[in-house]
């Protein structure tokens, strides 16, 4: 994971790097709340709440505006119930009274490890660039739990439409945020939207819903669910819920592969060694991607390079 702690204490600052560094996770540190904005958005944020000028809590507040929230762990010298609940409302992982040990701090940031694996969370301003910025994110997450192109296709073109209407008509008079969870479930891919903006009474969401043109119709047609919860003033939130079949191999007379963006070292040898059999009939149902990739596989290497190769070498 990408840390950033943010202290003014160098020792505690170095002692804390050197906790996390040695469990794998790359450490920046800086000492005030400028010095930490000119760094890039760490997963895990570590502040101090008792900083020179601004707080670990106004840091917090500032990525926050821009839609981008890494997981957050508050540490100081004076908790006050006021921090607490602010750190709270802000959407704080964990808050660390002064002297901790090392072990809860490095608990406290692979716990956030755990959640990030297991759900994708994030805020984002309503502009027309978040729209592409927030669709490859959830694909990057998709991709990562191994969820097949067809799926990830379905759910960000989905998304896409749920985002414009956001866009369009939940925030037609002021600015505001949206915000994005997508979980995996059993073998479903659940995708929610949700923002504070005007939102639809009963009839309007209906008319919406059935409209020919209309976003949630479009977003309905990819998914194998949809609910939609809206009231006048308070937002909507839509979830979207995607079959996410995992394809098995359970044998190699067929298989179908064109949910794969990859073959794996087994898979190769397994496809291979079928396709090389002379009597064999079997029948690979590939992407155009992957088509070329087994072509190569089968031709191997092209012995005129490897002989320049050689050659040069």
């Amino acid at each position: 994971m990408q840390v950033l702690i943010v202290e003014d204490e160098l020792a505690i600052a170095n002692a804390m790097a050197c906790a996390l560094e040695s469990r794998g996770h790359t450490v920046a540190v800086a000492r005030n709340v400028q010095l930490a904005l000119a760094l890039p958005r760490p997963d895990v944020l570590i502040a101090d709440t008792e900083l020179p000028g601004l707080s670990g809590l106004d840091l917090l507040e500032q990525y926050k505006r821009s839609g981008l929230v890494p997981r957050t762990v508050f540490v100081t010298s004076n908790p006050s119930l006021e921090d607490c609940r602010r750190a709270l409302k802000l959407g704080a992982a964990e808050f660390l009274a002064k002297p901790f040990r090392l072990e809860e701090l490095v608990s406290a940031v692979e716990q956030s490890i755990d959640e990030l694996n297991a759900q994708f969370e994030q805020s984002y301003l309503a502009t027309p660039t978040a729209l592409e910025t927030c669709l490859r994110d959830i694909a990057a997450f998709a991709t990562q739990r191994g969820i097949g192109p067809t799926c990830r296709a379905r759910a960000c073109t989905a998304a896409g439409e749920l985002i414009h209407n956001v866009l369009a008509h939940a925030y037609e008079f002021s600015e505001g945020a949206f915000r994005v969870t997508a979980t995996l479930e059993r073998r479903d891919f659940v995708l929610q939207i949700s923002d504070q903006g005007l939102g639809f009474d009963s009839d309007e969401l209906a008319d919406e819903v059935m409209a020919d043109g209309g976003g949630l119709r479009r977003a309905a047609a990819l998914a194998e669910d949809i609910d939609v919860r809206s009231e006048p003033e308070r937002g909507t939130t839509v979830t979207l819920r995607f079959g996410a079949y995992r394809v098995d191999f359970e044998g190699c007379d067929h298989a179908d592969l064109t949910e794969y963006d990859f073959l794996t070292p087994e898979t190769s040898r397994e496809l291979l060694a079928t396709l090389q059999l002379e009597d064999g009939e079997s029948f690979f149902q590939l992407t155009p991607a992957l088509a070329v990739v087994v072509g190569r596989l089968l031709a191997g290497p092209d012995p005129k390079r490897l002989a320049a190769q050689a050659l040069r070498s």
